[in-house]
């Protein structure tokens, strides 16, 4: 499993557990997905803008 994929599987569980709605869920699936370079590259700041929600 890559590191995308494992830090997607914790998010989705965070809100989970927090009681977010499943557009909730989305979003933030979204805005993860929303901070990666495509260019193959995952800047430590995207990555750490995701892990915190932002």
């Amino acid at each position: 499993m890559s590191e995308l994929e494992k830090l997607v599987r914790r998010r989705m569980q965070e809100e989970y557990a927090k009681g977010s709605s499943a557009e909730e869920i989305a979003k933030v699936v979204r805005d993860i997905f929303n901070s990666i370079d495509l260019s193959g590259k995952w800047p430590e700041a995207a990555a750490h803008r995701a892990d915190i929600g932002h």
